[in-house]
């Protein structure tokens, strides 16, 4: 197009130095958000076959089974999507006060058709969020699609299931189950479970934690400090001895030393 304009003796300048500049800067940053994107993708397509899936990152590890709970909400037929609720306030604000680990999905996908393909489009909905977060704010790709299903949750009415409050779910040890609905899937809603804290043991993300308690059934080992970094490729050796010695800390590192 530059080359055309000056032809035609238009006033022109070429910005694409400054474009591959940019591209180049940002790759890894792009790479991460579709690798992030692609697990979720291959979630909603693993639940759409008919399966039921339970998605998890790297670096959790198992201290017991966690497939009982999820049997059970199996069995119990109304929840759709189950996720960690995080550490609650007890305060009506936000999710009722609670923070969802959106990194560890349950898909019911063995459910009906219609529990499979609101499961489904949640998810679809959400990775849409998360890819539309990312290019607003590119700098911060790594997390947008993470939050981009927390951010899609907000567009919803959110109404937690009859005789429990925020107050509640500080201490409750069952899951609790939110009925979501409006502008934040394309199939009218979601049920969806807030998973007790002792299936997923990790209440911050960076910093020292309590080792897991005795029932706990998933974990992870929080990073050290928190890092925004554009060219994350040049610490990969320093976070992973970093992660190493976090995991070892909270008894959380299964192999041989």
């Amino acid at each position: 197009m530059h080359a055309h304009l000056l032809t035609r003796g238009l006033p022109s300048i070429n910005g694409t130095s400054n474009l591959l500049a940019w591209k180049n800067r940002t790759r890894l940053q792009r790479h991460i958000q579709a690798a992030e994107a692609e697990r979720h993708l291959a979630a909603a397509a693993v639940a759409a076959s008919g399966l039921d899936v339970l998605l998890m990152e790297s670096t959790h590890v198992m201290l017991g089974d966690p497939s009982n709970v999820l049997h059970a909400l199996a069995r119990a037929g109304a929840v759709e999507t189950a996720v960690p609720r995080g550490v609650c306030t007890g305060r009506s604000v936000g999710f009722f006060g609670c923070g969802p680990w959106w990194s560890l999905v349950w898909l019911r996908g063995a459910g009906t058709e219609e529990q499979r393909t609101r499961a489904v489009a949640f998810q679809l909905r959400s990775l849409e969020v998360g890819f539309v977060d990312f290019y607003l704010r590119w700098w911060n790709g790594a997390h947008c699609i993470f939050q981009g299903f927390g951010k899609n949750v907000e567009r919803c009415t959110r109404e937690l299931e009859a005789g429990l409050t925020a107050a509640d779910l500080v201490n409750l040890t069952r899951p609790a189950n939110v009925r979501l609905a409006g502008g934040c899937s394309t199939s009218g809603g979601l049920e969806l479970g807030l998973l007790p804290p002792s299936f997923y043991a990790q209440n911050v993300l960076y910093g020292p934690i309590e080792p897991a308690g005795a029932n706990a059934l998933i974990s992870r080992a929080p990073k050290p400090s928190q890092r925004d970094r554009l060219r994350l490729d040049r610490y990969d050796q320093q976070d992973f001895e970093e992660l190493v010695a976090s995991m070892k800390a909270n008894k959380l590192w299964m192999l041989p030393s």
